[in-house]
């Protein structure tokens, strides 16, 4: 095992180096997001029993969604929506009593909507969105230009009905659902249905794998450049040349020594181990790709650039990653989605990547090593695919968890990278025989 830690010191080393460089190398953006589909699952009705069920799924799947909940049920589950509100998702106004908004008086409309607007503040402490105040959902789809300037909150109706208050079928949600959307669109559920909550897992994994993005309605329309204004009424938010990266990606470089990873950062910087892009920029939030990484994982194996088929619907002959994705298929390092898809622009997740080193420490020769994953509190959401992955990598001490948690659905980010490497670099595996 000495002699593997040292090899696979190296392998991080040159692994780290080289992804620094790849953005040039590839002549990709320094951010390659997985397809630029951005899509929102907004859910209706709620709060209510299955309002846990389905959060832990959307944690999960590190997916952020939109709850336009009645007023008169906030209270009643005050744990759940702030539940809501700390796990990032954004929560809106699907007024108090769930009238027919475009049939009712103008005083009735302001009545419903502030009578909501004042319980989701009385329970979580947050007084809106942005400026603009709660967004809302009109129940039964009943507004019109009156409505939305009484309400005088933005209006957010959808481009997908899932239908699932009228199927009321897991399976109908997962397939119909999880086939027509698209890129920028806003999809109605229902956080008051069992078959929901049920088919929710399975949604996720289809959207997954299409390459979504799911994100807050707010999220959304940053990112596509809409400025949500009261009074209007939005469907959706297509790509039209504006689609900016998370708000989470930007760090200001004057002030990457506020970064929490900073010592690494500065060690690696200084060590020529890791350096910024053509900007002079590190970039500590950028995320790394599965191509981008297998691209790595394949050269250090010395599989040579080439024409070869990927065998992947999503790497067509000649595209930078083929050849390292065809060999990690054949050795197992690294494999596709169900669709037959390598997502090749899809960010790399924490434990995509201890599966990938497991696998290729075991290329190298190396023995397994047992590991306690419930050492993590947060380890009933590691795949079950992931788990013996996490379980090595863990035990070699590459990747481990913080506050005791090992967030395995987050996405690697170089930060990331330079504390692995950092650690690596201090620790007794230079020292290996």
């Amino acid at each position: 095992m000495k002699k593997y830690a040292l090899r696979l010191f190296t392998v991080l080393l040159t692994l780290t180096l080289t992804l620094s460089l790849m953005p040039t190398a590839f002549g990709a953006s320094a951010y390659d997001r997985p397809g630029q589909k951005l899509a929102c699952l907004t859910f209706d009705d709620g709060p209510g029993p299955y309002s846990d069920a389905i959060l832990d799924v959307l944690q999960k799947h590190g997916a952020k969604a939109t709850f336009f909940m009645n007023g008169y049920k906030v209270r009643t589950y005050g744990d759940q929506v702030r539940r809501m509100v700390a796990e990032g998702h954004q929560i809106g106004n699907h007024t108090y009593n769930h009238p027919y908004l475009a049939k009712s008086s103008d005083a009735l409309i302001r009545q419903e909507v502030s009578g909501t607007a004042q319980a989701l503040t009385e329970v979580t402490g947050v007084t809106g969105t942005g400026s603009t105040g709660f967004y809302l959902r009109p129940p039964y789809g009943s507004f019109n230009s009156r409505v939305a300037a009484t309400a005088n909150v933005p209006v957010i109706w959808c481009t997908v009905d899932s239908g699932d208050w009228k199927y009321q079928s897991a399976s109908r949600l997962v397939s119909y659902t999880g086939s027509v959307l698209q890129d920028g669109d806003i999809v109605i559920l229902h956080e008051t249905h069992k078959s929901t909550a049920q088919g929710l897992d399975a949604l996720l994994t289809k959207l997954d794998q299409r390459g979504f993005e799911l994100v807050t309605v707010e999220e959304l329309f940053w990112r596509r450049g809409v400025t949500p204004n009261a009074g209007q009424i939005y469907y959706s938010a297509k790509n039209t040349g504006i689609n900016r990266c998370e708000k989470e990606l930007y760090w200001d470089e004057s002030r990457l020594n506020t970064h929490w990873a900073w010592d690494s950062i500065s060690y690696v910087m200084k060590e020529g181990l890791m350096t910024g892009n053509e900007y002079g920029e590190f970039t500590p939030q950028f995320p790394l790709t599965r191509g981008m990484f297998v691209t790595v994982l394949g050269r250090l194996s010395g599989v040579e650039a080439g024409e070869t088929p990927s065998g992947f619907a999503d790497i067509p002959a000649g595209h930078y990653a083929a050849p390292y994705a065809a060999w990690a298929k054949e050795t197992g390092v690294m494999v596709g989605l169900e669709d037959g898809s390598f997502g090749v622009n899809s960010p790399l997740t924490r434990q995509q990547m201890a599966v990938a080193l497991a696998r290729y420490a075991q290329l190298c020769g190396a023995e397994a090593e047992s590991f306690d994953l419930s050492a993590y509190q947060d380890s009933a959401v590691i795949a079950d695919w992931a788990r013996e992955g996490v379980a090595q990598c863990s035990a070699l001490g590459l990747l481990n968890g913080a506050e005791g948690a090992f967030c395995p659905n987050d996405t690697t980010t170089r930060a990331m990278g330079a504390v692995i490497l950092h650690r690596l670099c201090e620790s007794d595996f230079s020292a290996a025989e």
